[in-house]
């Protein structure tokens, strides 16, 4: 088990940065498109509450619990996320974004957070670690899928 430091706690605070920055994002989309308000306001409480659970992830880190695992785990592609995701608010508040390409980025989005498998990358022995890993991933693919549909409706 890996302690509580250095690039593993850095490497769960950079998820839970990344989470607090799609957050951010799409509040931006509900205030710059007031008919999609409910659907980005939606989506961004719940990126909050994601950052939260990751965040008390690393309270377990500290006691020990919860160790990242370093093979599966890279902080590189978080950290480039992480820029991509200040690009996009820069983007966001550009005149000619429109709703569709605000969907397509939050598309990029979630089918990013789930193929990089950001949630595999903490090896857990607690149980109800798992449960908290799992929880973030439905979540995100709970995410994909709404999009996805409001994407189609918007494209009509």
């Amino acid at each position: 088990m890996m302690e509580f430091r250095g690039s593993a706690g850095e490497a769960v605070e950079a998820m839970a940065r990344n989470e607090e920055a799609i957050g951010r994002l799409y509040q931006e989309y509900a205030t710059r498109f007031p008919a999609l308000k409910d659907f980005w306001s939606a989506l961004a409480s719940e990126e909050t509450t994601h950052a939260a659970w990751i965040r008390g992830l690393q309270a377990r880190m500290k006691e020990g619990t919860v160790s990242i695992s370093k093979d599966r785990f890279k902080l590189q592609p978080v950290r480039a996320f992480s820029s991509y995701l200040e690009r996009e608010m820069a983007s966001a508040r550009e005149p000619g974004m429109s709703p569709i390409n605000a969907l397509s980025v939050a598309l990029y989005i979630e089918e990013s957070v789930i193929e990089q498998r950001y949630f595999e990358a903490v090896a857990a022995d607690s149980p109800e670690v798992k449960r908290v890993l799992a929880d973030l991933a439905d979540s995100t693919r709970a995410h994909l899928e709404k999009v996805r549909q409001e994407w189609g409706r918007q494209r009509l």
